[in-house]
């Protein structure tokens, strides 16, 4: 048995996981929508294009070792990298603080859903691959429960689908792509009625918060504003999985 030392160090090992898979998602998502080899290409400076070492990618670590700086030519490294191994740190420690250290599923679906939310930010598209392996994931965990998953698929397919027509109908254009309608769907077998329905409205909370603060802070009047809106659905996702939240 262990002890509760030892479990928060186990705890600790699976964040540190998460780090490491968190890295690569970002090497996936980045030149994934460039068409470039993500499994065999070796990491590179976007700058200067020197080759990094193993020192160069250690997970949190090296960003903060080389103060957000490249080894070699001295030019920032995104922020976003260290915020998503940051990210990926934490639901994976969560995951196995909350639900357990080997709840393989869990550690899916939060890698699956940031894939989806990283991939929408570098491409405004959501790949439908990545979608269908959601959804076979889900159904797995459902197996028992077929028919409530489908009805789940189905409520976020008609949530998005209204939105997404009565939006197209009023303003001539998409208020949101429609992968994110299969985004949604491909979310029903992991979840309730109730709670995909959460997860569809709640995401609109999260994008129209961020839109607002993003006006307010740039000063723009602009409200024609092109953004990924998966990571907004990815978030409120996460939430409900994590901690789960039921509609009231």
């Amino acid at each position: 048995m262990f002890s509760k030392g030892g479990f928060f160090m186990l705890y600790l090992c699976m964040g540190v996981l998460g780090a490491i898979i968190g890295s690569f998602m970002n090497v996936v998502s980045v030149r994934g929508t460039k068409g470039e080899d993500f499994v065999h290409g070796r990491s590179y400076c976007p700058h200067c294009c020197h080759l990094l070492c193993a020192f160069d990618l250690f997970p949190i670590l090296s960003f903060l070792f080389l103060r957000g700086k490249c080894r070699y030519c001295k030019q920032p490294i995104q922020i976003r990298y260290f915020l998503v191994e940051i990210i990926f740190f934490v639901l994976f420690f969560l995951v196995a603080y909350l639900k357990s250290p080997v709840e393989i599923v869990g550690y899916l679906f939060c890698t699956i859903c940031m894939l989806i939310a990283l991939m929408d930010m570098d491409s405004f598209e959501v790949d439908l691959r990545v979608l269908f392996i959601l959804a076979i994931i889900g159904f797995y965990t459902r197996v028992n429960a077929v028919e409530e998953a489908i009805l789940s698929m189905m409520m976020g397919l008609l949530l998005y689908s209204t939105v997404y027509g009565v939006g197209k109908w009023i303003w001539k254009e998409e208020v949101f792509g429609i992968g994110d309608v299969y985004y949604l769907t491909a979310l029903g077998p992991f979840f309730s009625l109730g709670q995909i329905l959460f997860i569809g409205l709640f995401s609109f909370v999260i994008g129209g918060g961020v839109v607002i603060s993003w006006m307010l802070l740039v000063n723009r009047n602009d409200l024609y504003i092109e953004i990924p809106f998966a990571p907004f659905i990815s978030i409120s996702a996460l939430l409900t999985f994590l901690f789960p939240i039921q509609w009231i």
